[in-house]
């Protein structure tokens, strides 16, 4: 159960990335010149996306950066947080390998490769891209929420000494241990309105917390998309994409599909950090129903889809020694 539900955290966050990176920042008239409508599945990159020299099927930095923090884990046993800084300065250096890098992390990067220290080295930045790494954490503390958070921050304060990013990073840690543990059921509104509430009781900053009190009746209402993406934002603000991200994860819970392609077109008529937003939407649809729930159309075109099986199988080594 373990293995099933990693993989389908890992995958599911690749794959939502990967299919929200034909959006971002597209709104809705240009989404319709672009594909001729809402994304229901992969395709190539349209010429006037953010990313036209991708190929279908490949992720964008939001995994890269997360794969990084994983890697750390799977082959430490532990955040070593050296290793994690050498992987950040490796991939700076191959500019080739770089998708649509986010600005934050390069320069964070950067600061390292000029020999900086880490007060030094952090950015003043507030994106969602600076927490999405805190997944990884929620991954290997899977048993424990509370290690979870620590790590989660940890990992995002390498690169950002933005305290809402470090809180939001996290957050994500916590919700990916709750699901990936079990220790989450989305059956009722009360399940749904008490997984907030645990996200609520770990955060540390006012402004994460206030977004989380207009998530609440939000998701009580059970109001529209469109009407989410007004009310809780869709931008690259971290405590935004975050609220949003579970807005579209709670009330598309029971189907994988629907909620990835949800979180997808949450571009709204101004565009939005819709590959964020999927990352997190799949990374937790993923781990709350298992890999066996990711279609398999989807799975066939994800690139490295096998790499991200077995960096799973050498996460899971470590946290069974």
């Amino acid at each position: 159960m373990l293995k099933d539900r990693l993989t389908g955290a890992v995958v599911g966050a690749a794959i939502g990335d990967a299919l929200g990176t034909l959006v971002e920042e597209m709104d809705r008239d240009t989404v319709k010149k672009a594909y001729g409508g809402p994304i229901i599945g992969f395709r190539k990159p349209s010429p006037i996306s953010v990313c036209p020299y991708l190929k279908k099927g490949q992720y964008s930095h939001e995994t890269q950066v997360f794969l990084m923090a994983l890697e750390t884990y799977a082959e430490r046993g532990f955040f070593d947080e050296a290793f994690y800084v050498e992987k950040l300065v490796e991939w700076l250096k191959d500019e080739k390998s770089h998708r649509y890098p986010a600005g934050s992390h390069l320069n964070a990067a950067l600061s390292y490769a000029a020999g900086l220290e880490p007060s030094e080295a952090r950015v003043k930045a507030s994106d969602i891209d600076g927490a999405i790494p805190g997944a990884a954490a929620g991954l290997f503390r899977w048993d424990n929420s509370f290690d979870a958070y620590q790590e989660g921050s940890l990992i995002a304060s390498l690169t950002h000494s933005d305290e809402v990013v470090c809180d939001v990073a996290g957050l994500i840690a916590v919700a990916f241990s709750e699901v990936v543990g079990g220790r989450v059921i989305l059956e009722t509104l009360e399940d749904k309105l008490g997984f907030v509430e645990i996200l609520r009781e770990f955060s540390r900053t006012e402004m994460v917390r206030a977004y989380l009190d207009l998530l609440i009746p939000a998701v009580r209402k059970g109001i529209s998309l469109d009407d989410a993406v007004i009310t809780l934002g869709n931008g690259s603000f971290a405590p935004e994409a975050f609220s949003l991200s579970l807005f579209i994860f709670l009330s598309n819970w029971n189907s994988f599909r629907k909620a990835v392609l949800s979180a997808v077109n949450s571009y709204g008529d101004f565009g939005g950090d819709t590959d964020a937003v999927a990352f997190i939407v799949g990374g937790l649809c993923g781990s709350y129903h298992g890999i066996h729930a990711v279609p398999q159309d989807w799975l066939d075109c994800l690139e490295n889809n096998r790499y991200l099986h077995l960096i799973v199988e050498k996460l899971i080594d470590k946290i069974r020694a």
